[in-house]
């Protein structure tokens, strides 16, 4: 399940939340998300809907946190630096 890229409307949070709250202590979610954990209020439209999901993934969680260059980016951006190269020479 990927999160952050759009806001959830009010129907999708609580879907997200339904959904957490039957898993929860039942078996393993895998979750990625390029929004940071204090910006959820935001992305649910719901302070208090994000920090109760917030509290039941969290609590047996292993978080990882990735920064840096995007990995999928890194052949677009040698394609790129080709083909400008490639248009100067031409």
């Amino acid at each position: 399940m990927r999160i952050g890229y759009t806001k959830l409307s009010g129907d999708q949070s609580n879907a997200f939340f339904d959904l957490v709250r039957d898993r929860y202590e039942k078996g393993p979610i895998l979750l990625t998300s390029n929004t940071s954990f204090s910006e959820w209020g935001a992305l649910l439209n719901d302070e208090v809907l994000a920090t109760a999901l917030l509290d039941r993934l969290l609590h047996h969680a292993e978080v990882i946190s990735i920064s840096g260059k995007s990995f999928r980016m890194k052949d677009r951006l040698t394609t790129s630096k080709i083909k400008a190269a490639a248009t100067k020479q031409g």
